[in-house]
């Protein structure tokens, strides 16, 4: 997670756009109902299913024409298709659990589960925001994994990379923020301090090579807020690991979060 490439172009500001500097990637914090229009999550009313549906269909086209909406998720080249779920109990009525199939015909042995959460004061600005975020960050390793494997979509790091996941070969979506200064502060901290070594030590006996690839999601910013999930699950070892790498807490608040595929083991070049 070095590279200039793997930071993404722009902080992306949703909190402050919204006057708040809430997370919008955190289930494990209680978000008040009150706050930035959050509702109680009850319905997969996330939002309405269609409207959650269209705003990553345009999210994931912006990538890779040809995604369509059908009754059985968002379905798009070569039979890849993501469906929308609320797999999590959560306070944020912009949550979306997304679970990405390269090949709808053929499941993977672990489903590779993602979630994110958006702001907005409409429940079509938080599907959109939701879809954004997830698309400039997860969508970039899925993607190239489906469709590439050449650097197209995301960056590729070698089991042997001083800077990558040691021993493994992974995909790595951008690194993106939000929140401002804060959020550009935490970016160049993690092109200066890479966390993919201290995190493949951390899930060494987390990763079966028999069932690869897997999907981890790394969350982290505010005051001390941190998250690592494997496909879709908090991985409390690795998070520990994580919140211990002395990463700037900064005020006001900048988040940043990305995406990584382990794909299978690698010790050479």
């Amino acid at each position: 997670m070095t590279s200039q490439r793997h930071i993404s172009g722009d902080c992306y500001d949703v909190a402050l756009q919204q006057n708040c500097n809430k997370p919008c990637d955190d289930e494990f914090i209680s978000i008040p109902n009150q706050s930035c229009g959050l509702v109680d999550p009850a319905s997969f009313a996330m939002v309405n299913q269609s409207v959650a549906y269209e705003a990553f269909r345009h999210a994931l086209s912006a990538l890779k024409p040809g995604w369509v909406v059908t009754e059985n998720g968002l379905v798009g080249p070569g039979g890849a298709r993501v469906v929308l779920a609320q797999r999590h109990h959560v306070s944020s009525e912009g949550h979306v659990d997304v679970l990405f199939e390269p090949d709808e015909s053929t499941p993977l042995v672990s489903p590779l589960w993602d979630c994110v959460s958006g702001f907005g004061a409409t429940p079509e600005d938080k599907a959109r925001n939701a879809a954004y975020l997830w698309s400039q960050t997860t969508a970039g390793a899925m993607l190239e994994f489906k469709y590439s494997r050449r650097g197209e979509f995301a960056d590729h790091f070698r089991g042997s990379d001083r800077d990558g996941f040691r021993g493994w070969h992974i995909i790595s979506g951008a690194v993106m923020g939000w929140g401002g200064d804060s959020a550009s502060i935490l970016q160049q901290w993690i092109l200066a301090n890479p966390v993919l070594p201290t995190l493949s030590h951390a899930l060494s006996d987390s990763i079966d090579e028999l069932t690869c690839p897997h999907g981890i999601k790394l969350f982290m910013g505010g005051d001390g807020i941190y998250e690592v999930r494997v496909d879709g699950e908090r991985h409390e070892i690795a998070s520990a690991a994580l919140a211990n790498m002395g990463w700037p807490r900064l005020s006001p608040p900048g988040y940043v979060r990305s995406y990584l595929l382990v794909l299978h083991r690698e010790t050479e070049s």
